[in-house]
C-alpha cells in the first residue's frame, strides 16, 4: 500500500495494480475474468446476489448462510426486493436434492417469486467444505431451473486448502457465475474480490458497484492487497497455517463436528465459558448444534502457542469446574 501511494495512477480501478489483479486471477482461475475490489464481503455478497437477482427473484441458501443471517438484508435491499429463501442442510451444507425440492415447488407454484440465484457458502458457516463433486451437482440443479450461481467465498482459500482441488474446479469450471474472494479473514486489512466469471455480468455489476457507493477513487489501495495476497501463493499458505492450526486444537479438544477448514466446534460448560471469557478468549455461542457448544475459529496469526495457551486455559477452567 506505500507503495501503491508513490506517484500518481488512474482512479476508479483503471489503475495499473487493478490491472495486474485481474491478469493474477485469470492465471489463478484457468479463464479469463473480470474483478471488482470490494471493502466488504457483505457489499461484495450483496452485489452479487443483486446482479443474479431481479427484485421479483428468489435467491435459495443455506439456512445459516451469511447473506441470509448476518448481513441486515443487504441482498434483498441491494436487489430492490428479491427473496432470499432458506435451506436447511446438515453441516451448513447444501444438498442437490434439497436444493431441486425447493426451487421445484417454487415454480410449480408460480407466484412466491421467479427462481434466479443459488447462492453457497464455501467453506460453510460450520466449517465444512463442498467437494468439487458436489459444487458440481448444486450446479447442475441451478443450471435446470436457469439459476445463476454465486458463491461467497470469505474462506474460499481454506477451502482450497482443505481439499487440494484446483480454484477452476470449485467455481466457474463447476457452474459458479459469481465468486466473492475473501481476503480480510485470511490476512488483508479491508479488501474482498468479485471475481465474475460471466463475462456478460461485468457490465451491470460495474453500474450496480458505482450506484450503490462501492466505486472507490483511489482503487488500487484495495487492488495492492489483492496483489501482495495472491503473490508467491501468501493466499494459500495462510489458509494452510488456519488450517494446521484448527487440526493442531482439533486434537486436544472434545470435537462436536469433523473439522475440515479453520472452525472448531466443541461444547463447554457455563462456568468453563465464563472463566475463558474472563481471561480474554472469545468464542461464539453455537447452540444450532446443541446446548454449550462453541464456534472456535483460527486464523491466519495464530500460533502454535496461542493454541496450547487455550487448550490449557480449558484443562484448568474444566478442573476448577469439578
Amino acid at each position: 500500500m506505500t507503495r501503491a501511494a508513490a506517484g500518481n495512477d488512474t482512479s476508479y480501478g483503471g489503475d495499473a495494480l487493478t490491472a495486474r489483479v485481474r491478469e493474477r486471477c485469470r492465471e489463478l482461475f484457468e479463464t479469463d475474468v473480470q474483478v471488482f475490489p470490494v471493502l466488504t464481503g457483505t457489499a461484495g455478497n450483496a452485489l452479487s446476489v443483486a446482479t443474479l437477482t431481479p427484485p421479483w427473484g428468489a435467491v435459495f441458501c443455506h439456512e445459516d448462510a451469511h447473506i441470509h443471517r448476518e448481513e441486515m438484508g443487504a441482498p434483498e435491499f441491494y436487489s430492490h426486493g428479491a427473496k432470499v429463501v432458506p435451506i436447511a442442510g446438515a453441516g451448513g451444507k447444501l444438498r442437490a436434492e434439497a436444493v431441486d425440492d425447493v426451487i421445484g415447488a417454487f415454480v410449480r407454484e408460480g407466484r412466491a417469486a421467479k427462481p434466479a440465484c443459488v447462492s453457497l457458502t464455501q467453506a460453510t458457516e460450520a466449517g465444512n467444505v463442498y467437494s468439487v463433486d458436489e459444487m458440481r451437482a448444486l450446479c447442475e440443479v441451478a443450471r435446470h431451473y436457469q439459476c445463476r450461481v454465486h458463491l461467497d467465498g470469505a474462506r474460499f482459500a481454506n477451502a482450497v486448502a482443505s481439499t487440494g482441488a484446483a480454484p477452476a474446479d470449485l467455481t466457474w469450471r463447476a457452474g459458479v457465475d459469481i465468486l466473492v474472494f475473501g481476503g480480510t479473514k485470511n490476512g488483508l486489512l479491508s479488501t474482498e474480490l468479485i471475481v465474475v466469471f460471466d463475462a456478460s455480468l461485468a457490465e451491470e455489476l460495474t453500474m450496480r458497484a458505482h450506484r450503490g457507493g462501492h466505486r472507490l477513487s483511489k482503487m488500487r489501495f484495495l487492488s495492492a492487497q489483492f496483489d501482495a495476497y495472491l503473490t508467491d501463493d501468501l493466499w494459500l499458505r495462510n489458509a494452510r497455517h488456519a488450517n494446521a492450526m484448527a487440526l493442531r486444537l482439533a486434537e486436544a479438544v472434545d470435537l462436536v463436528r469433523p473439522v475440515e477448514a479453520n472452525i472448531v466446534f466443541t461444547r463447554f460448560e457455563p462456568q468453563v465459558a465464563r472463566a475463558l471469557e474472563e481471561q480474554g478468549f472469545r468464542f461464539y455461542d453455537w447452540s444450532l448444534f446443541g446446548e454449550g457448544v462453541v464456534r472456535l475459529v483460527t486464523g491466519f496469526r495464530t500460533t502454535e502457542a496461542d493454541v496450547d495457551a487455550l487448550v490449557k486455559a480449558i484443562e484448568e477452567a474444566g478442573r476448577s469446574a469439578r
